[in-house]
């Protein structure tokens, strides 16, 4: 372990100014003038650490680590960032009360870089192994004891050094056996900056929220052919920090809160159907009211019957309309995914890792659209025709400011949404590293996304081209969406089968979730719904040969947690996102039937779902 003999207590007593001066010191020429800019980032970093210990803790023991070299390897970059949280959650089902949970947790997130941003211990599969024994335990005391968040930190930074020197010197050995046709750097640089949020924490009734969580729930009651079914809700709040050794400090307000309902039910020849719906809300108070949530979790429940006696679909290769709900859906599903690259690490000779390209890394300046339709990114809005919009964010988890980001002018792929760590064909960040990743990197995603489009047409005449497309090419029907499995509400087994699936069918890609209101439409208008249908080869190439386009706009919010589909409870870290599309119209799209073995209904008959 670093010796800590005379470093934990030096400077306990000094002035927060002389710790920042000597951390980041600038590196100027003899007789320079100063930096006006610098000496005002700098006084407002010396006010913000002043007033806030957990800051000051932060600050004093990153401005010790750079200049660690005991291993050989000199620290060029380091952070240090913290979710000082509060959290409630509460589920429920069938009219019955789980205990409630309140938590406060600190959890910490801790980078040290060895080396140069051209070649560092990072992008490799060795960057996260450590061979020591770990002593902290990745979080800090609740207590602003500066002392024991200092010592936790220490520990922390004290083991990432570790990390990185071993990482560095096992990454370096394995270059040495390959041949690199075009090497990357492996970190881009990002402008310093000093942002501090007022911690501001709304007031959560937990007794109020556990009654309508439980009275929610007893909705199913009504319905007795549903399996299984919950209504959970949660909410989190807190504050963001993040410091770094390039003199940025973010501490911003960090809050979310949803209401989710999910349910599953076994159809009479076994097969199991899902849907779920959860109302997300960058504010606890603003989630709606319990006779709007009621109606959302009716509709699950209405779907989930409805779904459950509807017969099994045909395959079917054909023209496909995404209307309402379901047009957002399955942009925010491939999109959100696609645009965002993810680095594959270096391996040793001989050895690979599985991890595919995502379908867009190689196609920027094609067509990835019609010539008619754009894209944009834009983290900054908070609110789109009145509406608040969950994918607003004010740093990354980079500490980067976002920006407005178009990624798709008039059909063609102009950029992708990255984090700090570069892509081959891009030069800076777009301040979109939303959740953790392996491997010393973010993992970007997107945030507030708006499809555009400057030629539409309503719904009904939509569904009027359908009709004739499927009359032209002599279809006996065509295919209507209006609700997709997204976020999934399946469990992980199925997820695990979905996938499994999609790889027997050759269909190769990323699998997309399956839709829960899927309906052939015939030549008189008639419709009828079916179950059991998936997507064959649903990926970006697809969307180039969308038709058309509807004039009304469709507004999807939902948590995303870099699983699969965004499987409802996976993950132990979301970020809201949502995505404003408008309904879509595709000339050919490939759906089959799910063909597994069923397992067969419970042999004994359910008990039931009132009291004697």
């Amino acid at each position: 372990m670093i010796s800590r003999r005379g470093w934990l207590w030096t400077g306990l007593a000094a002035s927060s100014r002389l710790l920042v001066s000597k951390a980041w010191a600038q590196d100027k020429p003899a007789g320079a003038e100063p930096d006006p800019a610098w000496a005002a980032h700098q006084a407002k970093l010396n006010a913000a650490m002043a007033a806030d210990p957990i800051l000051r803790a932060m600050l004093q023991e990153l401005s010790r680590v750079k200049t660690l070299r005991t291993m050989g390897e000199a620290v060029y970059y380091a952070d240090v960032a913290l979710d000082d949280a509060e959290s409630f959650s509460v589920s429920a089902m069938l009219g019955a009360l789980f205990e409630p949970n309140r938590t406060k947790m600190r959890p910490m997130r801790v980078q040290v870089r060895v080396g140069s941003p051209q070649m560092d211990n990072s992008n490799s599969i060795f960057t996260d192994y450590y061979s020591g024994t770990r002593y902290d335990d990745g979080s800090l005391p609740l207590d602003n004891d500066l002392v024991a968040l200092r010592t936790q930190i220490w520990l922390a930074l004290d083991r990432m050094y570790k990390t990185a020197a071993e990482a560095i010197g096992r990454k370096q050995a394995a270059l040495r056996g390959v041949t690199v046709a075009e090497p990357l750097n492996d970190f881009w640089p990002a402008p310093r900056r000093a942002l501090f949020e007022e911690p501001r924490r709304i007031k959560v009734d937990d007794d109020a929220w556990s009654s309508r969580v439980k009275a929610l729930s007893a909705v199913f009651l009504k319905y007795p052919g549903i399996t299984s079914s919950s209504v959970d809700f949660e909410t989190s709040q807190g504050n963001t920090y993040l410091v770094n050794t390039e003199a940025t400090a973010v501490r911003v307000n960090d809050r979310i809160a949803y209401v989710r309902a999910r349910g599953s039910q076994q159809c009479p020849d076994g097969m199991a159907v899902y849907d779920g719906a959860c109302v997300t809300s960058l504010d606890p108070s603003k989630l709606p009211t319990e006779p709007e949530l009621r109606a959302t979790v009716e509709e699950v429940a209405k779907n989930l019957s409805t779904v459950a006696a509807a017969p099994v679909g045909e395959s079917y290769t054909g023209p496909v309309l995404f209307s309402g709900q379901a047009a957002a859906q399955v942009f925010a599903e491939v999109f959100s995914y696609q645009l965002c690259p993810q680095r594959r690490p270096v391996t040793e000779p001989g050895r690979s890792y599985p991890m595919a390209a995502t379908e867009l890394e190689s196609r920027l300046g094609s067509r990835v659209l019609p010539e008619w339709m754009d894209m944009v990114d834009d983290a900054t809005l908070q609110e789109y025709k009145k509406r608040p919009l969950v994918g607003h964010y004010a740093a990354d988890l980079e500490g980067v400011a976002p920006e407005p980001v178009t990624v798709v002018e008039k059909g063609v792929l102009k950029t992708l949404l990255t984090t700090r760590t570069p892509v081959r064909g891009l030069t800076k960040t777009t301040g979109h590293a939303r959740l953790p990743g392996g491997f010393g990197a973010k993992m970007a995603r997107t945030s507030n996304l708006f499809v555009r489009v400057s030629k539409s047409e309503s719904e009904s005449a939509l569904k009027a081209r359908l009709i004739e497309m499927i009359k032209t090419q002599s279809k006996p029907y065509g295919m209507l969406v209006k609700k997709m499995d997204f976020p999934s509400a399946g469990s992980t087994d199925e997820l695990r089968r979905t996938i499994m699936r999609a790889s027997r069918s050759g269909a190769g890609g990323r699998p997309v979730s399956s839709p829960v209101m899927v309906f052939k439409v015939f030549p008189d208008g008639r419709e009828e719904l079916v179950r059991g249908m998936r997507f064959r080869s649903l990926g970006t190439r697809a969307f180039r040969d969308i038709v058309a386009a509807g004039s009304e706009e469709y507004q999807f919010d939902w948590l995303e947690n870099g699983a699969p589909m965004a499987l409802m409870g996976a993950g132990n870290f979301v970020v809201g996102a949502s995505v404003v599309a408008p309904p879509v119209l595709f000339e050919e799209l490939e759906l089959e039937p799910n063909t597994d073995d069923l397992p067969k209904p419970p042999i004994v008959p359910p008990p039931p779902l009132t009291s004697n």
